[in-house]
């Protein structure tokens, strides 16, 4: 996913795929939403294995969700 630059403290709508092929959720894709771009990057960890997944698309969230 190149084509997507990631801007710092917003939120992002995003699709990651567990690619750990030592993991039972190999080849699954989850929804998370939303998602913080902590400084401009994104990283999405397996809840199971804790390998970073690949990010397959992200949508920047318009509007952003109110932060209390």
């Amino acid at each position: 996913m190149s084509d997507v630059t990631f801007q710092p403290s917003l939120y992002y709508d995003v699709v990651a795929r567990d690619d750990n092929e030592d993991c039972t959720n190999v080849g699954k894709e989850f929804h998370v939403n939303p998602c913080y771009s902590n400084g401009g990057l994104v990283t999405v960890q397996c809840g199971l294995c804790r390998q970073d997944m690949t990010l397959i698309s992200a949508t920047l969230l318009d509007p952003q969700p109110e932060v209390s």
